[in-house]
């Protein structure tokens, strides 16, 4: 009895290491043919990046320009309001 369970638990842990050992494989079979493609994205995703970063370098500042007209005008209210 003890010896059938014995060899049903090795069968099941053996099982369980194919299936492992040929998911390992298949992943790196896929990460193989994938390599370009991931390639291209993430060179794109640099690009698009440099690009934002660009974009918002010109825009904080313009947005500084009407930060300081916000406060300056925020500040006239403000002591308009108090006097």
């Amino acid at each position: 009895m003890i010896s059938n369970a014995i060899m049903l638990m090795f069968i099941g842990m053996g099982i369980v290491f194919i299936f492992l050992v040929l998911l390992n494989v298949a992943i790196s079979l896929l990460e193989r043919i994938t390599r370009e493609h991931t390639l291209r994205e993430e060179t794109a995703l640099a690009e698009e990046e440099i690009a934002r970063k660009r974009k918002k370098n010109k825009k904080s500042r313009t947005s500084s320009d009407s930060s300081v007209q916000t406060a300056v005008i925020s500040a006239a209210v403000h002591a308009y309001r108090n006097t």
